[in-house]
């Protein structure tokens, strides 16, 4: 009995000598790892989003602004639990009263009750008195342009990060450095958060300056919202651009979405669809085909070609035209949209050449817009494409492309045969307004001379002029050019084209007085009812926004114009 107990004394005193020992390393030998090791146990940090960058027009009218609104937290150690708690919280917020009464249940230290809540909802919280709870200074993104701009700048999410479009892209940039709140863990690591915010280094996130102008993005969304709604279709797009420098003055799709009311359900209005659809562009195409061909000698504007009276048998396919001709010269074959035209004129072309011409125009590859998920154009590998491949693609069917780059490519037709990279952004400062970055017109490379660039020009002035396929597209005070497009849509159950859906566009461009192309524009109109022939749907469309942005940016006339005339149909 008395030797287990001195090996029991033994023991004890020997677990105490190694206590002592611990304490003294611990306190003596290395305190500053102790330390260290109980601030990072009993210290904690909550991350607040920053003030993040104003985005800018290009005359300096905000289209992203962030607002100091306030957030709702509670202790819900602290919180009285009763159900007349729970109830008074709900209504108060307006939120549901069960998922609150669950919140203020659990056994945290820190829950959100209400992030950016309305100024009303913080002064009925305040007014209730409740122990517990705690208000926090944030930043709310607001878009004075709504619907307009939405497609184009996307949104940022309850944290302050952008989600998609411009804001998604320079989420990097927009983002400053963030606002912390500190608090502290007890001894069982429950968490005890401080009061207010305490001082710290928080930065704003820089400034960007679009090519944008908000007044033409205006008109521009207004207008395809119309013409969406009157012609009982699904969907459209706008595109404003500067042809010289590939600046992007409006960019406007419709359906779009409020960015301001926090709700992101309808996911289909989210898309920018100018940038990211894929469609068969129609006979729009057929001025590229054309500009291409006597650029490298493969026709001749004095040619002329027989059309068969608006019906051709072409390796066991018809092709059709909707109206009869005979010998049309190249320029015709455009200004009335002949499909079977361009076939014959193709006719002797090596697909492997095609594909390049498609290639050198940029619907290979994406632009390389400021924007995120831009698609490159779709067209399959030249070795693959039948004669009757060959022919549907010549008049605009059989690939597909994306709105951006037919007016990119447009722009190249006109500008002189540059083909010049599109861009949104114009330059970026930090928040103290020093320049960090500057964009400017990039040229991708010539894809025409100016001499025949010029002589494309004159081929599109004679679509809008009487018997034209863009008659309706004509102005009493402006000399305008361009080319409708109609093209047939492949129904996705059947898998061959459609007798009834059809994408309309219009694509052209304004004369100033001095006679150079001085603005740029594509409409583009998605399954139009019952009409869908882009001379109808289309051109009215852009000749209602030529007019209003003409006077705005300051436009000279010029009345030297085309004959007028009634409206007639065009080729598909």
């Amino acid at each position: 009995m008395a030797g287990r107990v001195k090996i029991t004394r033994a023991l004890f005193a020997f677990l105490l000598a190694a206590i002592a020992a611990r304490a003294f390393y611990l306190q003596v030998v290395k305190p500053d790892t102790v330390i260290l090791q109980a601030h990072k146990k009993f210290d904690h940090n909550i991350k607040l989003s920053s003030y993040r960058g104003t985005v800018y027009d290009k005359s300096g009218q905000p289209l992203a602004i962030s607002l100091d609104v306030k957030s709702i937290a509670a202790n819900p150690r602290l919180i009285d639990k009763s159900a007349s708690t729970a109830a008074k919280l709900a209504k108060a917020l307006k939120i549901n009263e069960h998922s609150l009464k669950k919140k203020l249940e659990s056994d945290k230290y820190f829950v959100w009750l209400k992030r950016h809540a309305s100024p009303d909802e913080v002064a009925r919280v305040e007014a209730l008195g409740i122990k517990g709870i705690g208000y926090y200074n944030e930043s709310k993104r607001f878009y004075p342009e709504g619907e307009a701009l939405a497609n184009v700048l996307g949104f940022v999410g309850i944290d302050g990060r952008g989600l998609e479009g411009l804001e998604l892209l320079y989420d990097g940039v927009l983002q400053g450095k963030p606002r912390h709140i500190d608090v502290r863990k007890d001894g069982l690591g429950r968490i005890i958060y401080a009061r207010g915010l305490p001082p710290d280094e928080a930065k704003d996130g820089s400034t960007i300056w679009l090519t944008i102008d908000r007044r033409l993005q205006y008109i521009a969304f207004s207008e395809i919202e119309r013409v969406v709604k009157e012609n009982k279709a699904t969907s459209g797009f706008v595109i404003i651009t500067n042809p010289g420098t590939g600046e992007i003055y409006a960019m406007a799709s419709y359906p779009s979405f409020n960015p301001n009311i926090g709700s992101y359900k309808n996911l289909t209005g989210h898309k920018n669809r100018a940038v990211v659809d894929r469609f068969e562009p129609g006979s729009i195409i057929k001025p590229m085909w054309i500009s291409w061909g006597m650029d490298n000698d493969i026709l001749q504007s004095s040619q002329i070609v027989f059309c068969e009276n608006g019906r051709f048998t072409y390796h066991r396919a018809v092709i059709n035209d909707h109206s009869r001709h005979a010998w049309l010269p190249v320029s015709d074959v455009i200004k009335f949209s002949s499909n079977i035209g361009m076939v014959k004129l193709f006719d002797p072309v090596r697909a492997a050449d095609m594909y390049t011409c498609l290639e050198l125009f940029g619907f290979l590859a994406p632009t390389g817009i400021e924007f995120p998920g831009e698609p490159a154009g779709f067209v399959r590998d030249p070795r693959r494409w039948t004669s009757v491949d060959k022919a549907a693609i010549s008049f605009g069917q059989g690939f597909a492309v994306t709105g951006i780059q037919l007016i990119t490519a447009f722009n190249a037709m006109i500008n002189g045969g540059m083909l010049m990279k599109p861009y949104l952004v114009d330059h970026i400062t930090d928040a103290k307004g020093k320049e960090l970055q500057c964009f400017r017109p990039t040229i991708v490379r010539r894809v025409v001379s100016p001499e025949i660039s010029r002589k494309t020009v004159e081929i599109l002035k004679s679509v809008v002029t009487k018997g034209g396929t863009a008659e309706s597209a004509s102005m009493s005070t402006y000399q305008v050019f361009g080319k409708t497009g109609t093209a047939q849509k492949v129904d996705p159950l059947t898998g061959v084209y459609s007798k009834s859906d059809y994408i309309s566009t219009f694509m052209g461009g304004i004369i100033d007085a001095s006679g150079k192309p001085r603005l740029s524009m594509i409409v583009t109109v998605n399954d139009p009812r019952p009409h869908y022939y882009a001379s109808i749907v289309a051109c009215p469309a852009f000749k209602r926004v030529v007019q209003k942005c003409a006077s705005i940016m300051d436009i000279s006339p010029n009345i030297t114009v085309a004959s007028k005339g009634g409206t007639v149909d065009e080729g598909i």
